[in-house]
């Protein structure tokens, strides 16, 4: 059973991440449809309004704290968000609110003081608001890769891609409904949340390996061989016992496997930035992918402790 210290904390923490990402997301989206499909265009675009407002909403209930791990973690903004998002402007001639990375650039290490019942009931408020969000963005994206399975519809996303959207939303839902109910960590869920970012990790590997340029050989073999290193992972969930020993070699693995393909996206950040790699992709979704891994690294590091 959660305490509302920790149903705080746990709420805001899914929001900060999960509306950005889902915002994202919307941008790519929207950005893969020919002009001659705006009605696409601008439910994508009023799915991103709607993430940056409820995303506004949690920030204001932060009273501009998050915890010194968060910050240092980077796990809703890094040092790469704002340069990505201005050259995701500048080559795809949009423009992208950018308060919302920059309020959370000016996070404080702590925890908001001024946790009462008031503000508990907002987060509650907030937090069904986001559900609802993110079921009806999956219903959108669930419109959008039928319609381009049956040939009714064109875009320059995989369907692959929005596996991935999939996936992220369908963790974030899974995550708010346990929230919502007071629930805590438990171990079978623990596992369950492990696998969902496995394959996640597994998946923007192979978008990292199907957006580079072919031409930068080494980048398309590193992210070959994460490709194969997290489906390795995959692979020892489905096959291996539950046991809590096998759990934590598993756990231990993946950490180990994470910091790496973090310093490998970190380095592609650097190359973008400074103009020497080129990917066919909106230069927002690396950094969202990046902004991933910390993410699912933070979470690794601190399951042991939200357990029980």
């Amino acid at each position: 059973m959660l305490t509302n210290e920790e149903f705080y904390i746990q709420s805001l923490r899914d929001h900060l991440y999960y509306l950005r990402s889902i915002k994202e997301f919307c941008l790519t989206i929207g950005l893969s449809f020919y002009k001659t499909n705006p009605t696409y265009i601008e439910i994508s675009k009023n799915f991103a309004s709607k993430c940056e407002e409820l995303g506004t909403m949690a920030i204001s209930y932060t009273n501009g704290f998050a915890s010194k791990e968060a910050i240092e973690g980077d796990i809703y903004v890094t040092e790469y968000t704002l340069p990505c998002e201005e050259l995701t402007e500048k080559l795809f001639g949009i423009d992208i609110d950018t308060v919302f990375t920059k309020e959370e650039l000016s996070f404080r290490e702590g925890i908001n003081p001024g946790i009462n019942d008031e503000l508990i009931n907002k987060v509650k408020d907030l937090n069904r608001m986001a559900l609802t969000l993110a079921e009806n963005f999956t219903n959108f994206c669930t419109e959008v890769s039928t319609k381009m399975k049956s040939n009714q519809l064109f875009s320059f996303s995989y369907l692959d891609f929005f596996n991935y959207v999939f996936s992220e939303v369908s963790t974030y839902i899974n995550d708010l409904k346990r929230i919502i109910s007071m629930e805590s960590f438990s171990p079978i869920y623990a596992t369950n949340y492990e696998y969902n970012f496995v394959t996640t990790l597994y998946m923007t590997s192979k978008f990292i390996r199907d957006w580079v340029d072919p031409i930068y050989k080494d980048t398309f073999n590193l992210s070959t061989y994460y490709v194969n290193s997290f489906n390795e992972i995959i692979n020892l969930y489905l096959k291996s016992s539950l046991s809590p020993d096998v759990q934590e070699n598993i756990s231990n693995t993946l950490k180990d496997l994470l910091i790496d393909y973090q310093k490998f996206i970190r380095d592609l950040l650097e190359k973008l930035i400074n103009s020497k790699i080129y990917f066919i992709t909106p230069p927002i979704s690396i950094d969202n992918i990046y902004t991933s891994v910390n993410f699912y690294k933070f979470i690794l590091n601190i399951e042991e402790n939200e357990v029980e």
